[in-house]
């Protein structure tokens, strides 16, 4: 057992010094060491050996220090070197090996550490607290974390250093706890770029986009705080997943005036915000002018173009890219299945998965297989779907099984859905969709014991569907609507011009496609429902409040029904208007009463 010592740096708190002014640079955990550099060290090691030097433990510290920041493949060396060391030690040895393990491969190495370094008496710093919190984000037991916390508090720490509060965001964001993370930061003295970004990444964690962009404008308005390429990533990454082209322009607008360096990663996050935004020829642009494209880049692109319905044009700059002499990875690939599946590719798709291992060196993943099985089911492949994910190398999941239950539904195979949703139960038995079409399926078929069966379970589980939400950007506001939604101000006026939308298309000979609302609902309820489908209200509400000639921008959460999809034909063509759709799957380009997707979706 080692004995209680005095660390060489100061124990307690003291308010001048802070994270920012630490003296040695070797434990900023960015810098890299060449890797000839770890004999040199070793040198370095001999020579304090030689000299006795290394019972210093200032020379002694440095050096660990040194080691740690050469690799995460040294640790076990610096270790060793800690290891050897006679007490006293100093809480800089110790801060440093904790920092090694904690963006290394062993984040649970570091909680043990600190456990030994309390144990041994030795007292943690205002340096110690967020390499250790940043080992406790990357634990799947919070509990751990929150005692870190505890223990802070106790040494005073909490509202002494800006780096511990930041270190405090990042951990409660991701357990979840975003609300708490939201308290510790609105109490925090000294609010630098650093703990801005660590609110935007924390709500983007949670899926918290509009939060997100919220927090940004804050910071713009409210705060002397400068924006960086990571706060401007996470803001274009929130914009992107939103679909608000409007933020999404003012982010680059404010990119460009701030002469912020256009790097590669915000170049790239940049593509995909535009391209995930339905806007693909700003997208292309910015990708031509981009004097060098790694390969993400070149995925991002390829995904985009196949997500706008533009397979060919994904598969054209795919071939480009291998002229490039850029090599594929996994994630292109997928991009390039995808965009086989959006247009029905059948053969294509299915000699690339085939031969992507020898031409590429990619072992095909459940993604790649998720895409095919996408992709046979799109083309009413329904048979070679299933034998395809039976001789799979990989065990099916529910990603894979859900995109069989989506072709059996789309083309009404009730047997083989059947057996895709049990599958899909096998593996989460609290599947919303895979329940719903078991009891859908049953209710059509006259098995009303089963429909009871499912629905009781549905119940007493309180499992339920997720509802359907879409959103519309006004003035650089996201609007969001749910189904049968009332609560917007200008409810009354949307529904108005529901019931305009209606009767035009009436006029124009459609009939309402209740296919895939519940069977024991009579057939005027389906048609209400139906007709307040989140997509319709937000379409209404694009109608009423932008001028003709303006685009109309709609994101849904879930896949677009057959009744919406005829309906945003219907309207593109008698109010003249171009209608833009991103569901889960794809984007839906309406014009002059057509699809971008020719009704294959």
């Amino acid at each position: 057992m080692r004995t209680h010592k005095l660390s060489f740096i100061s124990i307690a708190p003291n308010p001048t010094v802070t994270s920012r002014q630490i003296s040695n640079s070797n434990l900023n955990s960015n810098q890299k060491f060449p890797p000839s550099s770890l004999n040199h060290l070793k040198r370095i090691h001999a020579k304090l050996l030689r000299s006795g030097e290394i019972l210093d433990t200032l020379a002694a510290g440095k050096l660990i220090s040194d080691i740690v920041a050469s690799g995460a493949a040294n640790l076990g060396y610096a270790r060793s070197l800690f290891a050897w060391i006679q007490p006293p030690l100093n809480t800089f040895m110790w801060n440093s090996l904790i920092r090694g393990y904690a963006h290394g491969g062993d984040p649970c190495e570091a909680i043990a550490l600190y456990r030994q370094m309390l144990s041994d008496g030795y007292f943690p710093n205002n340096y110690t607290f967020p390499f250790v919190l940043k080992a406790c984000t990357r634990i799947a037991d919070p509990r751990v974390g929150l005692g870190v916390h505890g223990t802070l508090i106790h040494h005073g720490f909490e509202d002494f250093d800006p780096f511990i509060q930041t270190s405090l965001v990042n951990f409660y964001a991701s357990c979840g706890c975003i609300e708490v993370a939201q308290k510790l930061f609105d109490r925090s003295p000294q609010r630098d770029v650093t703990s801005w970004n660590a609110l935007i990444k924390a709500y983007i964690g949670c899926c918290r986009y509009t939060d997100a962009i919220r927090v940004f404008r804050l910071m713009q308005d409210g705060s002397n705080a400068r924006a960086d390429e990571i706060t401007m990533l996470g803001v274009v990454s929130a914009c992107a997943h939103l679909g608000a082209l409007d933020m999404g322009k003012w982010v680059h607008t404010y990119v460009d005036r701030c002469c912020m360096r256009l790097t590669m990663n915000l170049g790239t996050a940049l593509i995909n915000m535009y391209a995930r935004c339905g806007e693909i020829e700003t997208a292309s642009s910015l990708f031509n002018n981009m004097k060098e494209k790694d390969v993400r880049a070149w995925s991002v692109m390829i995904s985009g173009l196949a997500l706008n319905g533009l397979a060919q044009e994904a598969l054209d700059l795919f071939a480009e890219m291998q002229n490039a002499g850029v090599k594929p990875d996994s994630v292109t690939l997928t991009g390039v299945l995808s965009a086989c599946s959006h247009a029905g590719f059948v053969q294509k798709g299915m000699k690339l998965l085939d031969e992507m291992q020898e031409l590429y060196f990619v072992e095909p993943t459940i993604e790649h297989y998720g895409c095919v099985v996408d992709l046979l089911g799109r083309a009413r492949e329904l048979e070679k779907a299933l034998a395809l994910i039976k001789r799979m190398r990989l065990k099916p999941d529910v990603m894979i099984w859900g995109a069989m239950l989506v072709a059996c539904r789309v083309h009404k195979n009730v047997e083989i859905g059947e057996m895709a949703a049990k599958e899909m139960l096998e593996l989460d038995s609290q599947n919303a969709g895979a329940l719903v079409f078991l009891s859908n399926v049953y209710a059509a078929t006259g098995k009303w014991d089963l429909v009871e069966q499912v629905r009781y379970l549905m119940k007493e589980q309180r499992i339920r569907k997720p509802p359907g939400s879409s959103s519309i950007e006004l003035d650089g506001i996201v609007h969001e609507f749910l189904s049968g939604d009332t609560l917007h101000p200008q409810s009354d006026q949307i529904y108005r011009m529901l019931d305009e939308i209606r009767r035009l298309a009436l006029l124009q000979g459609h009939r309402p496609v209740t296919g895939g609302v519940p069977f024991d609902i009579d057939e005027e309820d389906k048609e209400v429902c139906i007709s307040q489908h989140s997509e319709k209200l937000a379409l209404a509400f694009g109608l009423i409040n932008t001028k003709e000639g303006i685009v109309i921008r709609i994101v849904k959460n879930l896949r677009i029904c057959e009744d919406c999809h005829s309906v945003m034909q219907l309207v593109s063509a008698f109010f003249n208007r171009i209608v833009i759709v991103r569901d889960r799957n794809r984007f839906h380009h309406f014009k002059n009463g057509a699809c971008s997707c020719k009704n294959y979706w």
